[in-house]
């Protein structure tokens, strides 16, 4: 049998086993480098963050210095930022916008807020209003909007301008308004009212009520001289060019009625006036001392 021969094994040299040495003095260096390194930054970031942090919220750049609204037409921006507690000045990172929303939501006019921030040192504010369409008259004077829905009391709104000339409602209240069948009626009335001045039957005699039946219908009451139009419901068109001809057949005879029915569903020519017993003469005829 073959027998394997030893090889022989050399001893390194000194020199060998100097450089062996010095190898792994570096290789452990290198590790413990890499170790302090980490440890270092481990304990360092928090302290850059927590320092940048405070200086964020500190820097004058982060102030709120412009305040950007839209939407107002019936609220003061006054009013606002006293809701808003003072946010000029604030750090726009501290600002809430959820706060502030909350803050504004309760505010005259207001149906919605919207904050947001634009950094650096801007906050936009979006105001959507209530639009005032009529006065409801219940236990005193409300506000509804073009939805149907009261949302304020006159009392907090008598300084804005304009609002008295709105059209007054009666018999609908503020309980029935919660449902959508009654702000839809209300609704309907209020299109009529835009008809008649849209008919210039205004010129005639200015209205200065609507006021809702279940039974009846719709009725309009004249301002001058309180005559109450019953028209029942629907076909407006038809029934207002019918007025019209009633109205101008009663100015040129001198003639004021109590009441005026044109309320019939199918046969509209069938009109009910009933005349007062004194005649009426409107202010423009009396002023200048000729008949209407």
């Amino acid at each position: 049998m073959f027998q394997r021969r030893a090889h022989n094994r050399r001893k390194p040299s000194r020199e060998q086993r100097a450089a062996s040495r010095k190898e792994t003095a570096w290789l452990w260096a290198r590790r413990l480098g890499t170790s302090l390194a980490v440890i270092a930054v481990g304990l360092g970031l928090p302290y850059l963050v927590l320092q940048g942090y405070s200086h964020t919220m500190q820097s004058e750049y982060f102030q709120v210095n412009y305040l950007d609204v839209e939407g107002l037409n019936y609220l003061e921006e006054r009013e606002l930022l006293e809701a808003a507690e003072r946010i000029a000045g604030e750090n726009i990172l501290n600002v809430d916008p959820r706060r502030i929303e909350s803050a504004m939501s309760g505010l005259p006019f207001v149906r919605s807020v919207d904050v947001e921030r634009r950094l650096p040192d801007r906050l936009r504010i979006t105001i959507e209003e209530y639009e005032p369409a009529a006065l409801i008259a219940d236990e005193g004077i409300w506000l509804a909007d073009t939805r149907g829905e009261v949302f304020l009391a006159m009392d907090s709104a008598r300084s804005i301008e304009g609002l008295w000339d709105l059209p007054l409602v009666t018999g609908l209240t503020r309980a029935d308004l919660v449902e959508d069948e009654a702000r839809q009626r209300l609704l309907e009335a209020l299109s009529v009212w835009e008809l008649y001045h849209a008919m210039e039957l205004d010129e005639q005699q200015p209205l200065s009520e609507l006021h809702l039946d279940a039974a009846l219908g719709l009725s309009l009451v004249t301002a001058e001289t309180g005559t109450e139009i019953r028209l029942g419901w629907g076909r407006w068109q038809d029934r207002l060019s019918r007025l019209k001809v009633v109205q101008t057949s009663l100015i040129r005879r001198g003639m004021d009625a109590e009441y005026v029915l044109i309320d019939q569903e199918r046969d509209l020519s069938r009109v009910t006036v009933g005349p007062r017993t004194e005649p009426w003469m409107r202010e423009d005829a009396a002023s200048t001392g000729s008949s209407p």
